[in-house]
């Protein structure tokens, strides 16, 4: 049998300021060269944690990582799996502590945890907030896989969310739809959730509930018929708070106008509408130009994110491939955490920062706490992240975004 390699420090790749924060609750960590292992801050000589140049200019006070902890690599088949941590961390205090470990046993309790945190958001003042989590179940739990059910899980989930508010507090609250068809889709399909659901009703975006003039005569000389359900006429918006669902990016102008005209200070929730798939397709032909994020998306604060990733890395010893995968999270008012996913199914926490990461921070992140990353500066590095390691929307844009809530 192989006796292990030593094991090696790794340096934090981001700018420590002289005097850490007070009552931090992550430390550097350091990766074994074995793949897979995981060894605690405990392992660490002083020297380690010494400063290094900043990945991200925006980002200039000290990264936490996670405290001691142990893995081992799992074999399952012909390759590895991610690496089986086991954390003594304890439970957190606060609401304002991160999760040392996150795993929400049904979609109810994630339901739960996004309405504390819109709780938490309306009492501090928040007025455009943004709840993101995987909304159907699997592997690729997006719209592109299977529209019709994310659409109406998204409106069943604004619905359990935002009854309990209103049973907590008493506000009123209005899911919006982009248009008239998917208005009218919706009422037909949640009819008697919407009748069980205590202050929440359905409104549309654009303020059109019924069918054009032209679509009427339309449907009439192609031998539909008059039309025998009765749509209601639109009435204004009369809620206290809002949340809008299933937007596209063209439909994001509509979503601005709302705010700044309709809204009137209130306070509106974006749900599951994919805001990062989204900006991906601003500056795009027919599509609203970039400075629709930093204008307006730049302005609206994640207070609960749950965003999902999956990797592979290739190696040069048996089995060559390593699979694993994590989550960026962030509950608030906890800070952004990078998870790994074990093979309980359980999420833990290997790194946490008061700004968001990015995603190929947040693979890096991983591959540290999985003792995969490569070394800092060296050819190979480079040759598997290459020159652009961050999207347009997440570069250090300070002039131009009129806002930082969508970072904090």
């Amino acid at each position: 049998r192989r006796e292990p390699a030593p094991q090696r420090c790794k340096s934090p790749r981001r700018l420590l300021k002289d005097a850490p924060r007070t009552g931090a609750r992550m430390q550097a960590a350091c990766a074994a060269t074995r793949p897979g292992a995981l060894v605690g801050a405990a392992g660490c000589s002083a020297a380690s944690r010494g400063t290094t140049a900043a990945s991200a200019s925006h980002r200039s006070h000290p990264l936490r990582r996670a405290s001691p902890a142990t893995a081992r690599p799992t074999r399952a088949g012909a390759g590895f799996e991610s690496a089986s941590i086991t954390t003594s961390q304890p439970a957190r205090e606060t609401r304002k502590d991160g999760r040392p470990v996150y795993s929400p046993d049904s979609y109810q309790d994630i339901c739960f945890h996004a309405y504390q945190c819109v709780m938490d958001g309306m009492r501090d003042g928040l007025d455009l907030m943004e709840i993101e989590f995987p909304a159907v179940p699997g592997e690729d739990a997006s719209y592109k896989a299977a529209s019709d059910v994310y659409i109406d899980l998204n409106i069943q989930y604004a619905l359990t969310v935002f009854s309990k508010i209103y049973k907590e507090t008493g506000k009123t609250c209005e899911i919006l739809v982009p248009d008239g068809p998917e208005y009218r889709r919706a009422k037909k399909v949640f009819a008697n959730a919407l009748e069980l659901s205590d202050g929440c009703t359905l409104n549309t975006l654009d303020e059109q509930k019924t069918e054009p003039v032209t679509s009427f005569f339309g449907n009439l000389l192609k031998g539909g018929g008059l039309r025998t359900e009765e749509d209601d006429a639109f009435s204004g918006f009369n809620a206290d708070v809002y949340v809008i669902v299933n937007v596209s990016c063209i439909e994001l102008p509509s979503a601005e106008r709302f705010v700044e005209e309709k809204a009137k200070g209130k306070p509106v929730v974006f749900l599951n509408c994919e805001l990062d798939t989204l900006r991906a397709d601003l500056g795009l032909f027919s599509f609203p130009d970039k400075f629709m994020h930093y204008r307006f998306l730049s302005r609206v604060k994640p207070v609960y994110y749950l965003r999902t990733r999956a990797y592979s890395r290739t190696i040069n010893v048996s089995p060559f491939v390593v699979n694993y995968s994590g989550a960026v999270f962030r509950e608030y008012p906890a800070p952004w955490q990078v998870m790994v996913k074990q093979n309980t199914g359980e999420l833990v926490c290997v790194a946490e920062d008061d700004d968001r990461f990015t995603l190929g921070e947040a693979k890096e992140e991983m591959l540290i706490a999985l003792g995969l990353a490569d070394l800092d500066g060296s050819p190979m590095k480079f040759l598997r992240a290459g020159y652009k390691t961050c999207t347009w929307w997440e570069e250090d844009n300070i002039t131009d975004e009129e806002s930082d809530f969508w970072r904090t």
